[in-house]
C-alpha cells in the first residue's frame, strides 16, 4: 500500500480509537438533555452558544486555522506562528469581555442576563482549546490530539451527570460543563507540546501579516459556515416559537453520529492534503474522494432508515417529533463532508479566498432560503434550505478545484446525493415503503465498484491475521 495511504489510515484510526467510542458516550447524554430540559430551555441554551460561535471567528480573526498551515510549513518558525495565534485570541477575549460588559450596563439583550461570566468563560476556553489543537495538528502531534478528545468527551459527560442530575443546575451546569471539556484538555496540550518553548514576545510582523492575510478570509467561511447551521435556529425561533428551535435543535444529535465520523477523517485529511500536496497527488486526491463519498452516503442511508428507532430511544416526550427533520440534515452532512474534503485541498493551496467566497455565497442563499421555505414548510423548511446551501458551497468549490477531482466523480456524487434526497422525502412523507427500494439501490449501484474493493481489501486483511 502506498505510504500516502498508510499514513492518513494511521492518523484517522488513531482519531478513530481515541474518540469514536468517547463521542458515543456524548451521544448517549441526548436523552439527559431531552429529560432534564424543557424544549424552551434546551433552545435558549443552544442559541447563546451559537451567538458566542458566531462571535468567536470575527473577533479572533480565525487565527487558529493560519496557526495549523502555518505551522506545517518548515519554512516559518513554529514559535512565531503560536504566538501570533496567543496573541490574536488575548485581544479577541478583551473585546469579548467588553461587548458583555456593555451590555450588562446597557441591557442591550437579556439572554446573557446573570451569565456573564460563565459565557466569557466559555468564550476563551473555547478559543484556547481550539488553538492548542490546530497547533497540535500542525505540529503532526495526532496522538497528543486524540488523548486531548479523549479527556474532553469525559469531562463533559462526568460534569454533565453531576451538574444536571446531582445538583440540578440546568442551563448554568451545561455552561459550566462545557467550560470544564475544553479548558482541561487544553491544559493537557499546553503541557505535552510544552507550549511555554513556543511562546514569546518578539513577533516578526512580515510574518504576522502574511498568516493574517490567509486567515482573515477564512473569516468569511467561518461565519458564513456559522450562518449555514445556525441561521435556521434564529429564522425558526422568530417565526416559530423557541420551543420548535429546541426540537430543531435535538434533530441535529442523530446527525452527530455522521458529523463525529467525519471529522475524525477531515482532521486526519487535512494533514494529508497539506503533506502531500504536489503535481504527483491527484490521483491520490481522486481515491479518497471516491471511497469517503461512498462511505458517508452508505452511512446516511442506513441512518434515514433507522430514524424513527434511533429517536424512539433519543428523544424524550416531545422531543420525539424531531425525528422527521432528521434525514435532511444527515444529507447536509454528508454534503458538507464533501465540502470540507475540498476545503482541506483548497488550504494545501492556501487559497483561503475562494473557501471564503464560496461560504459567503452559500450563507446567503441559505438565509434567504430559510425565511422562505419556514414560512412555505415549517421546521422542515429550515432543514430543506440546510441541505441545498451544503450543496452549493460543495458545487462552487469542486468548480475551483478540477484540476484534482474529474467532473465525472463530481456527477456521481451530485446523483447520489439527489437518491438520498428522495430516500428522505419518501421515508418521511410517504406511506408506499417499497418504494424507497428505487432510490437505495440507485445509491448501491453508483459506488458498487467502490464497495466492491473495500470488501475484497477488507477480507484480505482478515486472512492475513
Amino acid at each position: 500500500m502506498d505510504n500516502r495511504y498508510k499514513y492518513l489510515i494511521k492518523n484517522t484510526g488513531i482519531l478513530t480509537i481515541s474518540s469514536f467510542s468517547t463521542k458515543i458516550l456524548t451521544f448517549l447524554m441526548v436523552p439527559l438533555y431531552t429529560s432534564v430540559l424543557t424544549t424552551e430551555e434546551y433552545g435558549t441554551y443552544d442559541l447563546a452558544v451559537s451567538t458566542v460561535s458566531l462571535l468567536i471567528p470575527i473577533l479572533s480573526v480565525n487565527i487558529v486555522d493560519g496557526v495549523m498551515r502555518y505551522s506545517m510549513d518548515s519554512r516559518y518558525d513554529r514559535a512565531d506562528i503560536f504566538s501570533i495565534g496567543l496573541r490574536r485570541i488575548s485581544v479577541a477575549a478583551f473585546i469579548f469581555a467588553a461587548i458583555l460588559a456593555a451590555n450588562s450596563v446597557f441591557h442591550i439583550t437579556n439572554v446573557f442576563a446573570g451569565e456573564e461570566l460563565l459565557i466569557l468563560l466559555y468564550f476563551i476556553s473555547t478559543l484556547l482549546y481550539s488553538l492548542l489543537t490546530q497547533f497540535a495538528k500542525g505540529c503532526e502531534a495526532v496522538k497528543q490530539m486524540a488523548i486531548a478528545g479523549i479527556i474532553s468527551t469525559v469531562c463533559l459527560v462526568g460534569t454533565n451527570i453531576l451538574l444536571l442530575l446531582v445538583f440540578e443546575l440546568g442551563v448554568t451546569g451545561f455552561f459550566i460543563a462545557s467550560c470544564a471539556s475544553q479548558l482541561i484538555p487544553a491544559i493537557y496540550l499546553a503541557v505535552r507540546l510544552e507550549i511555554w518553548s513556543y511562546t514569546h514576545l518578539k513577533i516578526s510582523k512580515k510574518v504576522q501579516a502574511e498568516v493574517l492575510k490567509y486567515s482573515a478570509p477564512l473569516v468569511l467561511t467561518a461565519v458564513s459556515w456559522w450562518i449555514n447551521s445556525a441561521s435556521d435556529k434564529y429564522v425558526v425561533s422568530f417565526l416559530i416559537g423557541v420551543s420548535a428551535n429546541g426540537i430543531l435543535s435535538v434533530a441535529y444529535k442523530i446527525p452527530t453520529i455522521l458529523n463525529t465520523i467525519q471529522q475524525l477523517f477531515l482532521q486526519a485529511w487535512q494533514i494529508s492534503a497539506v503533506k502531500e500536496y504536489n503535481a504527483d497527488s491527484k490521483v491520490f486526491y481522486q481515491e479518497t474522494f471516491q471511497i469517503l463519498d461512498a462511505l458517508m452516503s452508505l452511512l446516511a442511508l442506513g441512518l434515514i432508515l433507522t430514524t424513527r428507532i434511533l429517536a424512539h430511544v433519543l428523544y424524550a416526550k416531545d422531543f420525539f417529533v424531531a425525528w422527521k427533520y432528521v434525514p435532511f440534515l444527515l444529507i447536509s452532512s454528508v454534503i458538507n463532508t464533501a465540502s470540507g474534503y475540498l476545503g482541506a485541498i483548497l488550504s494545501a493551496k492556501k487559497d483561503s479566498k475562494t473557501m471564503g467566497e464560496s461560504a459567503v455565497i452559500s450563507a446567503i442563499a441559505n438565509t434567504v432560503m430559510n425565511i422562505v421555505f419556514v414560512k412555505w414548510f415549517g421546521v422542515q423548511g429550515a432543514t430543506i434550505a440546510t441541505a441545498l446551501s451544503s450543496f452549493l458551497i460543495f458545487a462552487i468549490r469542486a468548480s475551483h478545484t478540477q484540476d484534482v477531482l474529474p467532473k465525472k466523480s463530481i456527477f456521481t456524487s451530485f446523483f447520489v446525493w439527489l437518491m438520498l434526497c428522495v430516500t428522505a422525502w419518501l421515508y418521511v412523507y410517504s406511506k408506499h415503503y417499497i418504494l424507497i427500494l428505487i432510490p437505495m439501490v440507485a445509491v448501491l449501484m453508483c459506488y458498487r465498484k467502490v464497495y466492491y474493493t473495500l470488501l475484497c481489501s477488507a477480507k484480505r486483511i482478515i486472512k492475513k491475521k
